[in-house]
């Protein structure tokens, strides 16, 4: 008989599931959790109040500065006042860990989710710090100055990257990884024993989709507009190559962020480009024919499920391992080598130019993306419950 434990969820802001990915696992999560019998709690400490009406029970750590002794007191309390069982940090790759990893009782297990590629941008450091943030004379200058300083940046990175996995493995707790590629990155930082990794996919968002609506000819990028991380100039650059052969297809941008006005000045005197904000991405995926990532790195991108639970074809550069567990190369979509934009439009063209062979793709991603539907990832959760 499977014991209904009671559950904390960590993580510095609140779980809002239209705030990003991780917010939206969380709540699926949540929701699935509560169904089976579960009771579930949220902790945060750096929370902006907003009117999501949360499904669980929502606390506030006395002081946003982590560090502070009353909230190791208050933390602690509080799990012994609720009869907690285990703790999820949902903030495995950053300064949370150390506040959770003190929990006075032994018998709560504390399991730390790493929601990204251990190593992060660190593979792909030097194109990270190479990138124009806009193309002004001072961004130009510092983008010099950031070439003479990679390789301390990259010491510095290393030496964080070490420390915080060391640690760690000095407060040994189940470490969730995103896909099993990551494991043997891990390992070679983070000396646990092997049934301390645990891989556990993100579940899909949505439910209960029996079909493939009718597609109309538009490529679609869905997420926040950072150039820095998902790489849009790249995006754009590749349309600009595109737009003039397939004057009956457009690019729709759906979403927000820090570079949405140097990416629609980016792309002034480029036709067929939507810049239309944040949006329910749901009915653009019904509708897009192709989905396009260019992201530096990723966990294991929501969007990309998302989309291929409409029969969005992917096509994305594989610069992260897990792209491989979601992307079957000219099965379920398209993989192109990191940032190689003739290729990537090699493809994309391949894509547009061939309806039998898109449709043929676009049936296979619908098929596959079931088997991260929230039934089969929710058992993997509770299986590490009772471990």
């Amino acid at each position: 008989m499977i014991k209904k434990y009671n559950i904390l969820f960590a993580y510095p802001t609140g779980f809002n599931p239209q705030r990003g990915g991780v917010e939206r696992v969380t709540d699926i999560l949540t929701k699935s959790l509560l169904r089976k019998g579960y009771n579930v709690f949220y902790l945060n400490w750096e929370r902006k109040n907003d009117d999501y009406n949360y499904p669980a029970t929502v606390v506030d750590l006395p002081s946003s500065n982590l560090k502070d002794p009353k909230n190791i007191k208050f933390y602690n309390e509080f799990l012994v006042n609720n009869d907690i069982k285990v703790v999820i940090n949902q903030n495995g790759l950053y300064e949370g860990t150390y506040f959770l990893s003190q929990v006075e009782n032994p018998n709560i297990k504390v399991i730390s989710v790493l929601h990204s590629d251990p190593l992060g941008c660190y593979n792909h450091l030097f194109s990270d710090l190479m990138i124009l943030r806009n193309k002004t004379i001072l961004e130009r200058l510092k983008r010099v100055v950031r070439f003479f300083l990679y390789r301390r940046v990259k010491r510095i990175i290393h030496t964080s990257l070490v420390n915080h996995y060391q640690f760690i493995q000095k407060h040994p707790q189940y470490v969730v990884l995103l896909s099993d590629s990551y494991k043997e990155t891990l390992k070679k930082y983070c000396k646990l024993p092997n049934n301390y990794y645990v891989t556990i996919p993100n579940p899909n968002t949505y439910k209960n989709i029996s079909n493939i609506s009718a597609k109309d000819p538009f490529l679609l990028f869905v997420g926040r507009l950072d150039n820095r991380s998902k790489k849009l100039p790249i995006l754009i650059s590749i349309w600009s190559k595109l737009y003039k052969l397939y004057p009956q297809w457009k690019l729709v941008i759906v979403g927000d962020g820090p570079d949405r006005e140097s990416l629609i000045h980016m792309a002034e005197g480029i036709s067929n480009i939507e810049f239309v904000g944040y949006q329910d991405p749901k009915p653009y995926y019904e509708k897009a024919s192709i989905f396009c990532m260019t992201s530096l790195f990723e966990g294991f991108p929501m969007s990309l499920t998302e989309a291929m639970q409409f029969g969005c074809v992917p096509i994305s550069f594989d610069s992260f391992s897990a792209v491989y567990d979601i992307i079957k190369p000219r099965e379920t979509g398209e993989l192109v080598k990191s940032f190689d934009k003739k290729e990537y439009i090699r493809k994309l063209k391949h894509l547009m130019d061939n309806e039998p062979y898109r449709m043929n793709l676009s049936k296979n991603a619908f098929e596959y993306v079931k088997r991260y539907d929230i039934s089969n990832i929710l058992f993997k959760w509770i299986d590490l419950f009772e471990r």
